[in-house]
């Protein structure tokens, strides 16, 4: 039963830092201040992804599932939870990349909006 609880809980803080890297450019018009964390996190996460260089927390969710006696899937966290409803999983790598650029690009429109607005 424990087991179960913590490997929801981080899958829950998986998809809140996932929710993060996507938004939290949008918080930095509120709180400029995080714009340094943030940005750390969109290179972590698009880096993690184009490079397919691995989530710690991925197998250590993993893990407590199956110590939880539950199955644990196969594919990585954002294949698994945020992909499979959208693609393939036949072109697993691939969709990792697009993700990645999207993200880059995504907060790169956003914080251009940011300076263009501080400019003028």
């Amino acid at each position: 039963m424990i087991w179960r609880l913590l490997a929801r809980i981080i899958a829950g803080l998986h998809l809140a830092y996932s929710a993060f890297v996507v938004l939290g450019s949008l918080l930095v018009f509120v709180w400029p201040r995080l714009m340094w964390v943030h940005l750390f996190a969109v290179f972590w996460a698009s880096a993690t992804l184009i490079f397919d260089l691995g989530c710690p927390l991925t197998p250590w969710e993993k893990q407590l599932w199956s110590k939880g006696g539950a199955a644990s899937y196969e594919e990585g966290f954002v294949q698994h939870y945020i992909l499979r409803p959208f693609s393939d999983p036949l072109h697993e790598r691939r969709n990792h990349i697009i993700a990645g650029v999207l993200i880059v690009v995504g907060n790169a429109i956003v914080y251009l909006s940011i300076y263009y607005r501080a400019r003028g």
